[in-house]
């Protein structure tokens, strides 16, 4: 079966995915055709990678809407698509490519699946009416859905889809974990950071826990990884009085996250808004103990709500860290409930989900296709 997905980048949490995809397409007389409508992301520095399924970006016009959003105006996406002429359609997001993408398959009896990895609290922050009427047209015309988790199943939910229609797909990490974890005694960074330091990812509220934790004593080295602005996060580090115990980096690449990851006793994601929050599973999976804002949106699934604050509520961060950091038992044993609710965000996995959804979208649809 040859399936075209459309989505803004192929990030690398989605690459490993995409390939097992491509190999089921392979296996049934196809293939997959990835078309991207950006060339970046602002505020990645993720590599290309060369890749055995086909990927072709389109050209267009891309204005900045802040931190790492862009707004993609799409050249080309119906011609790229006649080109392909696939048999089953994923669209992964609900930008304006994807929202002509789905009316060209319409118009062609072609299945169409989306592909979206928030859920209310997340999306709650971009809503506008041009952009609720986009969502409710596609959603109400696609034949299946994946969603991330489950307050991505109960977001597709609320727009009355069947259940059945609806498949989870976890999302994988973007490298191989690491394999070996120092004791909690012998784990250099009491506590880290890993995301993009800005307001939206409560970069702000992780400096205020630290400066707290620091001042009690109960941390002794704290590590930063993502700075997107070296000079203004070395200026707030010294703002809260941190800098003499405190390691900042930029944006590493992912092969050299799990080491950091896994030298690391609590990683902290105070978020304001996170999709579905991948760098709480890509702790988890290095050996850390993730610790996560109600507004991430994986937490309900990977993390029990003594791991899963309010966003602001400092006073009960400090004591959950605390409460960890005093008792390497404790601690212990949460990291390891936490790694066993992780099982299913594999490649493999994902890859699966979404074969099947491609499948049975296919052997539904009202004019079957030949599949080529």
């Amino acid at each position: 079966m040859k399936v075209a997905l459309l989505t803004n980048i192929v990030p690398p949490y989605r690459f490993n995915a995409y390939e097992a995809l491509h190999r089921r397409a392979v296996a049934a007389g196809g293939g997959l055709n990835v078309i991207c409508t950006s060339h970046t992301e602002p505020q990645r520095n993720w590599l290309d990678r060369t890749a055995q399924f086909d990927q072709q970006t389109l050209r267009g016009i891309h204005l900045r809407l802040g931190e790492n959003r862009l707004l993609s105006i799409p050249i080309g996406t119906l011609r790229t698509l006649n080109r392909i002429n696939p048999a089953t359609l994923i669209l992964t997001g609900f930008g304006i490519a994807q929202w002509q993408a789905q009316n060209w398959a319409i118009k062609r009896a072609i299945p169409t699946i989306l592909q979206f990895d928030g859920w209310s609290g997340s999306d709650d922050r971009y809503l506008n009416p041009a952009r609720r009427h986009i969502r409710q047209r596609m959603v109400a015309k696609a034949d299946r859905f994946i969603a991330a988790g489950s307050h991505g199943k109960k977001w597709f939910e609320q727009y009355r889809i069947d259940t059945q229609k609806i498949l989870v797909a976890p999302i994988p990490i973007s490298f191989e974990p690491s394999r070996s974890n120092p004791p909690f005694a012998e784990r250099h960074f009491d506590l880290l950071w890993c995301g993009r330091t800005t307001w939206t990812k409560g970069f702000d509220h992780f400096l205020k826990i630290a400066a707290l934790l620091a001042k009690a004593g109960t941390i002794k080295k704290v590590g930063i990884i993502g700075s997107t602005n070296s000079d203004e996060t070395t200026q707030s580090v010294a703002t809260y009085g941190l800098s003499d115990i405190t390691d900042i980096h930029g944006q590493l690449p992912p092969n050299q996250l799990p080491a950091m990851l896994g030298n690391t006793k609590l990683c902290l994601f105070p978020s304001r808004n996170d999709a579905y929050g991948v760098g709480v599973i890509e702790a988890i999976s290095c050996g850390a103990l993730a610790v996560a804002s109600d507004l991430v949106g994986c937490a309900p699934d990977m993390l029990e709500r003594t791991e899963t604050l309010r966003a602001e509520n400092t006073i009960d961060w400090v004591s959950a860290c605390t409460r960890f950091l005093n008792n390497p038992d404790h601690w212990d044993h949460i990291r390891q409930t936490q790694k066993s609710k992780i099982k299913l965000n594999s490649p493999h996995h994902h890859a699966d989900i979404m074969w099947q959804a491609a499948t049975q979208a296919s052997n539904t649809s009202k004019a079957p296709r030949k599949w080529n």
